[in-house]
């Protein structure tokens, strides 16, 4: 349990970090240091490292809730969904990374990065970019603005208890 729980909260604190920063920094800021596509091989380098210790750290999360009869039994059903949502998310962000490689120049970033910036400041959105990038890339954004809507209906709002606190990493196993 430790070992999963640890690789999975590393890993997914990374990955909302990581998205946090990647979206949300104007190109104007980062510009003056790296070109965008630096910055789309960093988010790929960096992301997909943490995209696989999130992964295996929730498939064993996953695998533990579901074949440990103890634990099956004490788990309602949306704490299975809450589970199984995030690792179809999981899996369908790290899909889109051969696509990011595959588009190297840093064009991908900056369409997502401008439709992200654009939603927070309540600017008015042009999705005709966002339409012509490939599937994973929309479903990933779909799914993820689905699993800002479960938040509050869900075990998810534990998120926001305890957020980034590092003597959770550190707490006596329950």
């Amino acid at each position: 349990l430790r070992c999963g729980s640890n690789l999975f909260h590393f890993g997914i604190l990374f990955l909302f970090f990581g998205h946090m920063v990647g979206l949300f920094t104007p190109h104007a800021v980062y510009g003056v240091f790296m070109t965008a596509a630096t910055k789309q091989m960093m988010a790929v380098v960096a992301g997909g490292i943490a995209g696989l210790v999130c992964f295996v750290g929730l498939s064993m999360l996953l695998y533990r809730r579901i074949f440990d009869p103890r634990i099956r039994l004490t788990s309602h059903r949306t704490d299975i969904a809450v589970l199984v949502i995030l690792w179809v998310q999981l899996v369908v962000g790290m899909i889109t990374l051969p696509f990011s490689y595959q588009h190297a120049d840093g064009s991908t970033m900056l369409i997502l990065a401008d439709w992200a910036q654009r939603i927070v400041t309540l600017r008015p959105v042009d999705a005709t970019a966002l339409s012509a990038l490939p599937w994973p890339y929309l479903f990933h954004i779909v799914f993820g603005m689905t699993i800002f809507l479960l938040f509050p209906f869900s075990r998810l709002v534990h998120v926001w208890s305890g957020f980034a606190t590092v003597a959770f990493l550190f707490r006596p196993h329950q």
